[in-house]
């Protein structure tokens, strides 16, 4: 049906203004009609997709929290944290966990508790057996005993080996203990 009137509108498509003959005319041109539609159809495949690939995820992490072992990837996507961070805290011996091949390794879901349990203690706690544990309290790291005794850090290393000094990872650094570095050079 077509009328009189002459309505100023805006283009959906390029926002464009232009003479509309009725007041639901949406689009300039037959082109921009055209384009707009092609634009809709591929909004809806993606909204489509993501939703599905939402349910698929919510779905992945409901089985995963569910389940007694899981493999690495499984423990990474459920604590939020790399694969490598996982292996990291396997080799530390932090994270109990079983290798049954080179491709398979599986954790409990109970020792993947009693890490957060271990590590979650208050602050104010003072563990009796903390004197003899190597902590960043009572220990060096590499590069402060470099600094302390003016030694290379072959030496060092050199001394360590020798003595038998226990030393340990802790993050980026490596530690030794005060008391066993200042019978050393004492």
């Amino acid at each position: 049906m077509s009328s009189n009137i002459i309505v100023k509108r805006i283009c959906d498509y390029c926002k464009n203004t232009f003479d509309a003959k009725t007041t639901k005319t949406k689009y300039c041109s037959h082109i921009c009609n055209s384009r707009g539609y092609k634009l809709n159809q591929k909004l809806k495949k993606i909204e489509t997709s993501n939703t599905e690939t939402k349910s698929k995820v919510s779905k992945y992490v409901l089985d995963v929290n569910s389940k007694d072992f899981l493999t690495v990837k499984e423990a990474s996507a459920l604590l939020n944290m790399s694969s490598k961070t996982i292996y990291r805290l396997i080799e530390q011996k932090c994270l109990n966990a079983y290798n049954f091949s080179v491709r398979k390794t599986l954790i409990r879901r109970k020792d993947i508790d009693d890490y957060f349990e271990r590590n979650l203690i208050s602050d104010h706690y003072v563990n009796p057996e903390s004197e003899s544990e190597i902590n960043l309290r009572n220990s060096y790291t590499i590069n402060e005993a470099i600094e302390k005794y003016n030694i290379s850090n072959g030496a060092l290393y050199n001394l360590i080996k020798r003595h038998n000094i226990p030393k340990e990872k802790h993050g980026k650094y490596t530690l030794v203990k005060k008391e066993d570095l200042n019978r050393i050079f004492q």
